[in-house]
């Protein structure tokens, strides 16, 4: 039996869940494990700044509460700790100057790249500075007008809010025109909606009408929306200059703004609030009791900041209706004075740009606020929220407000603070999660106890540690099942006091299981077997039992004794007492016993080539044989081969018949019948002797000239495949005709013939030899003058023409030299005297083919 890991379940007294799983032999595993599992919302970091985009993440801010520290005594530096967007060091809420020399700047917005537009009221022009604080004139000519065109080519009456658009274009409220105008990058203004009369109808483009249009904002689709100030209404305009009336009962709105969720915020100014529209239309209140407010800007965690234009500040109004003032002291003069502040625009990078009278201003909001004085010589550091110091009274235990603002929006988180006489003693608090159990490889679990005390360790003991025994890495070893109560404990130091000592009850509960492999049909000759069993547990006993006795019986071992034919279920289980062991689910496998079959036989035949001649390998694979078989082989019913299940002959014809007879001599059970074999026909093949002549198309030829080569072959049937040869290397293709033109003298070709049907064998030619002769050449002169040099007339060629006559004449036709095969050349004599220097004629017959060469010679001395 097979020692296979046990299956544990855990408990914990404060809760009941059950958890169960198994593992595999050798190693014991506990397979119940633990799960944490941690959700965190997700924060959307986009943040709409008109249409100008910003994945400026918001801060999310803490500090470690309560603090409680000593009267003179230097506290070390409180540190926020940021789970967001990174805070820029700044002083939120600085402000200053970014323009000057300005008629009247009412509306401002930024693009993308950082330029930094102005409507000039006084001028009707929009006026662009760039990051570097270059000034230029963008659009408008100066004058009144209501003139489309390129840059100062256009004109309009008293331009008042701007927005800036996700491709960079630019929108403007000309309100004296009553008319909503675009400009592209590029400084074309074109006209977008509008009749240019007031009124307030809706359509499309110049069939639609305004009364005063002020503030405006586009939404991430591209839809503009406006402030039709005197309608006292809020108007959309889609991309395509239709426009429509979405929102009325207004007094006097003057600036309007989507936030990050869609919701749309108005300025209702001559009711002194800020109006809030859901997406599903649903209007309320967010903030009353301003002056008068104007353009309004909504960043990306739901702060509204507002232009209080008669009051000349800049407020912002939390998400709950809080408003506070940030910038602007209301008294008409000094460095924080801002006059009539109207427009507004966020540039995503921590930064409010504010358009008001002749001037513009940059407030910084970025950085950190506290809402109330620390005690005595703390202080807190706006640009990086540190708190550092050194208390110099006692201080009542007092809760801060404190605010992280960076391009992306807000953050909000309290700190308790309180200084005392003498420092304190802190409660040590240990929690121990309710926590799925979740085992490791080494069945260990973490406990993950935690406490308020992170200066002295959590330690844990067991009260049973044959159930589980702490490990010196603070986990909990699983050792076997039983009850125990693991104890977290915690000492305190001069900061602590120890903690109060937390208990959870585990109980880890062993879960039994067996298994038995399938257990293979049996005969009733077959002798006693055991079965092929495991457990989870070898210390506690199984169980067999058979369904049908008349079948089979089994011992308390696990031995099968066939009794007779049918079928039986033999089924192994193992039963234990609760609480901490479950019983094993029992496992059930079918025996089936049948009377014997008498012996089968079935040949096969493995060719080692389809020849006639090579051998034949017969093998027989036999069933119910018994222990020792006889095997008779027979060829057309004689006798052949040994007493063996293998038959290798190689005289086999085409058509002969192998067959075999297996006999069982020794089984008791099996009566010794012989059995014949299927029959198999004995299919070869009979090899072809081909032969193979090869003729060629000239003998005797000129170098140079093609010989022409045809094979023919006989004695083959089907395809041929041909090799040639000459002079015993390979040459031409594969074809029964070969041609060269390059033969030299001496050449021997040949030619194989290569049946492409099996077993036959390859022919080949006899060798033919090339003969190739040299052409003839003469030369026109020679000297025979006895120098050495020259002396004689010399033929090239001729000695391949041994068959030769040449004959010399006179300028009078008389011959003066013959000679047949020219075996000695001339040297210019005739009957043993010297010819006189002169030309003569020669007549060379080469003996071959009825050639002639002619020509003459000179003989100079």
């Amino acid at each position: 039996m097979h020692n296979k890991a046990l299956r544990l379940i855990i408990f914990f007294c404060s809760y009941l869940n059950f958890f169960a799983a198994s593992a595999q032999a050798p190693a014991v595993r506990y397979a119940a494990k633990y799960t944490i599992t941690e959700r965190r919302k997700a924060v959307n970091s986009n943040v709409t700044v008109n249409a100008v985009i910003t994945s400026v993440l918001p801060p999310s801010i803490s500090y470690q509460t309560p603090q409680q520290y000593v009267i003179n005594a230097t506290i070390t530096p409180l540190v926020p700790s940021n789970t967001g967007g990174t805070v820029p060091a700044a002083i939120y809420g600085q402000s200053s100057d970014y323009l000057g020399g300005i008629a009247t700047a009412t509306g401002v917005t930024v693009d993308a790249a950082g330029n930094v537009y102005v409507a000039d009221w006084g001028t009707n022009q929009i006026i662009k500075i760039t990051p570097a604080g270059q000034r230029s004139v963008f659009a408008g000519s100066g004058g009144r007008g209501r003139q489309d065109g390129q840059g100062v080519a256009s004109s309009f009456n008293t331009p008042d809010a701007l927005a800036t658009d996700a491709a960079g274009n630019i929108y403007v409220s000309d309100q004296a025109n009553n008319l909503i105008r675009m400009i592209t990058p590029g400084g074309l203004v074109s006209t977008l909606a509008g009749s240019g009369n007031a009124g307030a109808a809706d359509g499309k483009g110049a069939a639609a009408s305004f009364d005063n249009p002020r503030g405006l904002t586009i939404d991430a689709n591209g839809d503009i929306y406006v402030a039709d100030q005197a309608n006292n209404v809020v108007r959309k305009i889609t991309p395509d200059g239709t426009v429509s009336t979405i929102a009325a009962t207004f007094s006097t709105p003057t600036g309007v703004d989507i936030d990050a969720d869609g919701n749309l915020y108005i300025s209702d100014s001559s009711n002194g609030a800020i109006r809030k529209i859901s997406k599903a239309g649903v209007v309320s209140t967010l903030a009353t009791g301003l002056t008068f407010p104007r353009e309004l800007r909504v960043d990306g965690t739901g702060n509204v900041y507002v232009s209080d234009q008669d009051e000349g500040r800049i407020k912002r109004i939390s998400p709950a209706g809080v408003v506070t003032v940030i910038a602007g002291n209301g008294a008409g003069s000094g460095a924080n004075f801002f006059s009539s502040p109207i427009g507004l625009m966020l540039d995503g990078k921590g930064n409010l740009f504010v358009a008001a009278g002749g001037y513009g201003k940059k407030v910084v909001i970025s950085g950190y606020t506290i809402d109330k004085a620390l005690p005595p010589g703390m202080s807190f550091d706006v640009k990086t929220g540190i708190i550092t110091g050194k208390p110099t009274s006692l201080w009542p235990q007092t809760v801060y407000t404190i605010n992280a603002y960076n391009g992306g929006g807000s953050s909000t988180t309290t700190l308790s603070i309180e200084v005392l006489l003498t420092a304190p003693l802190k409660q040590s608090i240990i929690t121990l999660p309710k926590q799925d159990p979740n085992l490791d490889a080494n069945n260990n679990y973490n406990p993950n106890g935690t406490s308020t005390n992170n200066e002295t360790p959590i330690t844990y003991t067991s009260s049973n540690p044959a159930v589980a025994v702490p490990t010196a890495n603070g986990l909990i070893h699983l050792v076997g099942p039983g009850v125990s109560t693991i104890t977290a404990n915690q000492a305190g130091n001069a900061n602590y006091y120890p903690a109060s000592p937390v208990s959870q009850q585990l109980t880890v509960v062993e879960y039994l299981y067996v298994d038995m492999l399938p257990i293979n049909p049996k005969t009733i000759c077959d002798g006693d077997f055991n079965t092929e069993t495991s457990s989870s547990n070898s210390t506690i006993p199984v169980t067999y039992t058979s369904s049908n006795p008349a079948v089979a019986t089994i011992s308390p071992a696990g031995a099968i004794h066939i009794v007779g034919v049918g079928t039986t279920s033999i089924t192994i289980s193992q039963n234990a007492n609760p609480p901490l062991y479950v019983s094993a689910t029992p496992v059930s496998r079918t025996l089936t016993v049948s009377m014997p079959q008498l012996p089968t036989i079935n040949i096969s035949a493995t060719y080692q080539s389809p020849c006639a001649g090579d051998a034949i390998t017969f093998a027989a694979n036999a069933q119910n044989k018994g222990a020792k078989p006889n095997y008779q082989w027979q060829v057309n019913s004689i006798n052949a081969g040994n007493n063996s299940d293998r038959f290798v002959i190689s005289t086999l014809k085409k058509d002969d018949i192998v067959t075999c007879t297996i006999i069982n001599t020794d089984d008791n059970c099996v009566a010794g019948y012989p059995v014949v074999s299927n029959p198999i026909t004995v299919d070869v093949i009979i090899p072809q002797t081909p032969s193979v002549s090869i003729v060629p198309s000239a003998n005797s030829v000129l170098a140079g000239t093609a010989i022409t080569f045809t094979a023919t072959v006989s004695g083959a049937i089907g395809t041929v495949n041909y090799q040639w040869y000459n002079n015993g290397e390979l040459a031409g293709d594969n074809s029964p005709v070969f041609e060269s033109n390059s033969f030299a003298n001496g050449d021997v070709v040949t030619c194989t013939a290569i049946p492409v049907a099996a077993c036959s064998t390859p022919a080949h030619s006899l060798p033919v030899t090339v003969i190739v002769v040299q052409k003839v050449s003469a030369p026109n002169m020679f000297t025979p003058n006895g120098d050495g040099t020259n002396d004689v007339w010399n033929i090239s060629g001729i000695a391949s023409y041994p068959k030769c006559i040449v004959n010399i004449y006179n300028r009078y036709g008389s011959p003066v030299f013959q000679s047949r095969g020219y075996r000695s050349a001339w040297n210019g004599t005739a009957n043993g005297g010297l010819l006189p220097a002169s030309t003569y004629y020669y007549v060379i017959n080469l003996g071959f083919k009825n050639q002639t060469v002619t020509g003459y010679v000179t003989i100079l001395r």
